[in-house]
């Protein structure tokens, strides 16, 4: 049973995750608004691909922010380390929703944009890692709740986004989104952010804390690669597979509904939102489970689910869209099956004086290739192939290859 300030700790750490991922997923969500409006002189295409390149600097300044707040907080603490974090997040939030347009003051509107959006991927970076790390530490015998709990409240996050969005949508015109509606959910997120900052300092100090010390490895990354690579190099791994599943399963769903199969579903944002839901509670009751079994037996479950049930799921999208939903539902207890999962197993890779380094570093590395280029490569699938199931296939590669790196990785465990 979880003790007083062990609740607090998880919710406080769960609330913030949850701000964060929201501030970073709004915006991709309103994408279309901010390419209209801080890169108007190109064609359309050009300035959604402009915005959407902002987008990805933001997943590729990830792990130099994984690294940077991983380096101080293997040496000077966990809490005050991924408590900065929140307020770097919260302050490159609210500044978005306050940035003058293109129209106001020209060129340097974009510049700024990016900044901001570079910003953001630096906090996020930081602040994931950091609240796992923190959370398992706290109670390390439950981590696989505790760390599932957190992606409960992260994936969350990723819902609340698409919610607000959907209300924004509904309530407002094109031309108010254009005129200062899209400013609101910036606002709100940096707002709330800041809250979360003041709520966060009152988290404890993990007692059982102990700090790198400079004496052979002069920084945390450098014993990490030197002592740990394989287990730094599996956890990238096992974290590309869980962001592979996600993103083409979620993420990348409105997308391939409306562009590549050609459908208008006005209810369809409200079912991947309720999907989004129903993954982030089961990420909790597999995190259960992982302090219970084996949690490689749940990794080689979710490598199999992910193997042959994307069939199914995009059978139904392309073919049965009355029973859309079912294939959402699907995707989400997969996806559950990654992310209550992955979290512990990336707490119990790394030794206390450079988890929060390597957690940062893999985590954010195998987000930033595969989070942030999972739409390009399914797409180009899709065009060599001249396949809309071809999502399917790159899932199944996905998961074939997580299988040979789990057999690896008990080979290599053996040897030691």
């Amino acid at each position: 049973m979880l003790l007083r300030e062990h609740k607090k700790a998880l919710t406080l750490s769960s609330l913030g995750g949850l701000l964060e991922f929201y501030d970073f997923i709004i915006y991709a969500l309103l994408a279309g608004y901010l390419s209209q409006l801080f890169f108007p002189e190109t064609s359309s295409i050009n300035g959604l691909l402009a915005v959407f390149s902002a987008y990805a600097v933001g997943y590729f300044a990830r792990p130099f922010g994984g690294l940077i707040f991983g380096h101080f907080g293997d040496k000077y603490g966990r809490k005050k380390t991924f408590t900065i974090s929140i307020l770097m997040m919260a302050l490159s939030t609210l500044l978005i929703g306050l940035l003058p347009t293109y129209e106001t003051i020209g060129a340097l509107a974009p510049v700024l944009l990016v900044i901001f959006r570079i910003f953001q991927g630096i906090s996020v970076g930081g602040e994931i890692p950091g609240a796992i790390t923190y959370i398992s530490e706290i109670a390390p015998e439950k981590k696989g709740f505790m760390t599932g709990t957190i992606f409960c409240f992260l994936i969350a996050g990723v819902a609340v986004g698409f919610i607000v969005e959907a209300v924004l949508l509904t309530i407002y015109t094109h031309q108010v989104m254009l005129d200062w509606a899209w400013r609101i959910p910036f606002i709100l997120g940096g707002i709330f952010g800041l809250v979360a900052y003041y709520l966060r300092r009152q988290l404890m100090d993990i007692k059982s804390f102990r700090p790198f010390i400079e004496k052979e490895f002069a920084l945390p990354v450098t014993k990490l690669l030197k002592t740990q690579l394989w287990n730094f190099i599996y956890g990238t791994v096992l974290v590309s597979f869980g962001a592979l599943a996600f993103v083409t399963l979620f993420i990348f769903l409105p997308s391939y509904i409306s562009k590549v199969l050609s459908l208008k579903l006005s209810n369809f944002i409200w079912m991947n939102s309720l999907g989004v839901i129903i993954l982030s509670i089961l990420c909790i009751a597999i995190g259960f489970c992982a302090d219970k079994m084996s949690k490689t037996v749940l990794l080689v479950i979710s490598c199999v689910l992910l193997l042959f049930l994307p069939t199914v799921i995009y059978g139904i999208y392309i073919s049965q869209a009355s029973y859309y939903f079912y294939a959402i539902l699907l995707s989400a207890i997969v996806c559950a099956f990654c992310w209550g999962n992955i979290p512990a197993i990336l707490v119990e890779l790394y030794q206390q004086d450079v988890r929060y380094t390597g957690i940062g570093f893999a985590y954010n590395l195998g987000f930033a290739v595969f989070g942030g280029l999972t739409p390009l490569i399914v797409l180009s699938v899709i065009k060599v192939t001249h396949d809309v199931s071809a999502p399917s296939y790159v899932l199944a590669v996905g998961s074939i290859i997580t299988l040979i790196f789990i057999v690896l990785n008990s080979i290599i465990k053996r040897v030691k």
